[in-house]
């Protein structure tokens, strides 16, 4: 499903342009996780394609750009952790935002949960020399 992703402002090095942001009557804030310090160098969708899986809890975001390539990504996934044959309530989960830099890097904020017998959750930054899959 293509969905139309609008900026506040977008300004690289052509006409400024007032744009929306809304997926489902919500407002999409791409740049929601992204630092400040890295704002101005990274590049902004224009629209989202979003693929989602109900049944196994997860949903995937890509974001492109004016010239229809890859620019922003997210993605969320919960599963329950352990087998088959023995049920458990614990819960194991990824949240990951990246972002195109101007450079070609990608710029990935990963948050994992892991709630099993005792809690652990960690978040970090990092860069990749290409789109996380």
């Amino acid at each position: 499903m293509r969905i139309p992703l609008y900026i506040n402002e977008y300004d690289d090095d052509k006409a400024r342009r007032s744009k929306r942001a809304s997926h489902l009557g919500q407002e999409v804030d791409w740049s929601e996780r992204l630092p400040m310090l890295w704002r101005s160098l990274t590049v902004g969708p224009l629209w989202v394609d979003v693929n989602r899986d109900a049944d196994a809890g997860a949903e995937r975001w890509v974001g492109y750009d004016e010239e229809e390539q890859p620019c922003y990504c997210r993605y969320r996934f919960q599963v329950p952790i352990g087998s088959i044959s023995q049920r458990s309530d614990g819960l194991y989960s990824e949240d990951l935002v990246a972002w195109r830099m101007r450079d070609g890097r990608w710029l990935i904020h990963r948050v994992i949960n892991c709630h099993a017998e005792s809690r652990m959750a960690y978040a970090f930054y990092a860069f990749s020399e290409s789109m996380p899959r």
